[in-house]
């Protein structure tokens, strides 16, 4: 299980993200965090048997980045990578507003590979070629026009739906 947050203070902008990784990734549940600390954060988790959490912070214009987070024992231990955000094109209002799953990891450059494999390990979820002919849903990594990594929710053929998320950085 997978719990999905955000940072203390979120814009809307920021929620909102919250709320589609939350609608899109298997497994999780979204808590709206109020004035949570990170140390309540655990104890939930512990609580509920949840070992997985997403946060997502804010930044200067909105969603700044995403944190993945394991619990072990009782404390939260970061997981590779932090993901900075640049951009973020959300699903447009009324369409794909229906309960959608991914089920597999795609990548669609080599040089996206070691963000699949954790992002793959981290979800529980299998890894597959450019292809997702098996899977129904994936989590699409490939490369934008200017070589930026721009992982993109798509349906089998490559079409888009929904949620595109353009990566500034990764923080191993």
């Amino acid at each position: 299980m997978i719990l999905v947050t955000t940072g203390r203070n979120p814009t809307q902008a920021t929620r909102r993200l919250s709320s589609e990784l939350a609608r899109y990734l298997p497994g999780t549940t979204k808590l709206v965090r109020g004035k949570l600390s990170l140390r309540q954060i655990t104890d939930h988790l512990a609580a509920a048997g949840i070992t997985r959490l997403v946060l997502v912070y804010r930044g200067a214009h909105g969603p700044g980045q995403i944190e993945l987070m394991r619990l072990e024992g009782n404390e939260l231990k970061r997981v590779p990578p932090t993901i900075f955000i640049q951009n973020i094109e959300f699903t447009p209002p009324g369409r794909g507003r229906s309960v959608v799953k991914v089920d597999s990891v795609t990548v669609g450059s080599q040089q996206l590979l070691p963000l699949a494999k954790a992002l793959s390990n981290f979800l529980d979820l299998p890894l597959t070629g450019g292809s997702p002919s098996d899977f129904k849903y994936s989590l699409h990594l490939s490369c934008g026009r200017r070589g930026a990594a721009r992982p993109i929710l798509s349906l089998p053929g490559g079409e888009a739906n929904g949620l595109k998320l353009t990566v500034k950085e990764l923080e191993w």
